[in-house]
């Protein structure tokens, strides 16, 4: 009787081992998944396979007007600073956030994506995608 006490014993440990092994594969993998997601969520990976953002010569055909007195032109999205009079601001087709084109640039030289809402910056003469809107001219308002 007493071995078999023992070969329940051995056989419960070893299919708690196995229960734990598999939950720690399942974990591990879950995890990983997770961290993919994050790499395509923030611009390392687009559809295309290719990590690079936009080149100097698509970022300057990306919309940029002057703000006018008195127009209201809102605050860039970076440094949080108003528009005042004179300053350039650039619009992202699609999205239509605006930025000083020195706070936005670099960071489109980097990710195809606008740094707020994360929608994919379309260049004019670029592929057209399905579901992206692009916009010619653009005008801020900041009522609220």
């Amino acid at each position: 009787m007493a071995g078999t006490h023992s070969v329940f014993l051995d056989t419960g440990l070893a299919m708690l081992f196995v229960v734990h092994f598999v939950g720690l594969l399942w974990v591990l993998k879950r995890c990983c998944q997770a961290q993919a997601s994050s790499r395509v969520a923030v611009g390392e990976h687009t559809e295309e396979g290719s990590a690079a953002g936009l080149s100097a010569k698509q970022v300057a055909e990306l919309p940029c007007h002057e703000c006018k007195e008195g127009s209201g032109g809102g605050e860039c999205a970076v440094c949080l600073e108003a528009f005042r009079a004179g300053d350039r601001c650039r619009v992202l087709p699609g999205c239509e956030h605006g930025f000083h084109p020195e706070c936005v640039d670099s960071w489109l030289r980097k990710s195809r994506r606008c740094p707020v809402c994360r929608a994919v910056v379309i260049v004019a003469g670029q592929g057209k995608n399905p579901g992206v809107v692009e916009a010619t001219a653009v005008e801020i308002v900041t009522e609220r």
